[in-house]
């Protein structure tokens, strides 16, 4: 995935306002960062082994996609918004629903290109009175959905798989509440049952209001 970044000739001039969002403005180029970093280069373990090994393999890059863009922190709408407009990825669908009960659903995907192929980033807000729930995920297909799942399994160092949950289009969901603490849940969904190759990576993340 290729980053363009553009420098100004001299020091810009902030004003009040930009000043206020200059934190999160780097906050999000450092993610960006790391985006970068994690898919051309792989795992920090694999550079500090030194420069003999081989190039990522597509479950490495897509799991290192998930662990950056939903998972370093907890889902943020528009922070993840926010880092996919800095990645130039291609929006594919971007809603807002509003709903009786003054609950608001919003979602956006994206596409994305990996150098080991393409992903989708799908991005998932319910809000109202009860609270907020987010979610992030990564969809991408995979050769092997068991290999992908014990990868992500070890590289994640989640507990046990847990016995799937079966769904009526195919789909098996791999699922594990609490990885980032009380209100989150990792799951891992593929469609191996009906024969396809895709699988997903999503974090959901409950604020509920105290």
């Amino acid at each position: 995935m290729l980053v363009e970044i553009a420098r100004d000739k001299g020091p810009p001039r902030l004003s009040q306002n930009k000043r206020k969002c200059l934190p999160g403005a780097i906050r999000v180029l450092s993610l960006v960062g790391l985006v970068v970093l994690f898919v051309v280069t792989g795992t920090p373990g694999s550079m500090a082994a030194g420069n003999d090994q081989s190039p990522p393999d597509r479950s490495e890059t897509v799991i290192n996609t998930f662990r950056v863009m939903c998972t370093l922190e907890l889902p943020n709408f528009e922070r993840i918004d926010a880092m996919a407009t800095a990645l130039r990825m291609r929006s594919e669908a971007d809603s807002k629903l509003n709903s009786p009960g003054d609950i608001v659903f919003r979602n956006k995907s994206w596409i994305g290109t990996l150098t080991t192929g393409p992903f989708v980033l799908l991005l998932d807000e319910t809000s109202g009175p009860k609270g907020k729930a987010t979610s992030c995920a990564i969809v991408g297909d995979v050769p092997d959905l068991d290999a992908f799942r014990a990868d992500t399994v070890a590289t994640m160092k989640l507990s046990p798989v847990p016995s799937p949950e079966m769904g009526s289009d195919g789909s098996r969901s791999f699922i594990w509440n609490g990885v980032f603490g009380q209100g989150t849940t990792l799951i891992l969904r593929d469609f191996k049952p009906a024969g396809k190759p895709g699988a997903m990576l999503k974090l959901i993340a409950v604020d509920s209001p105290r």
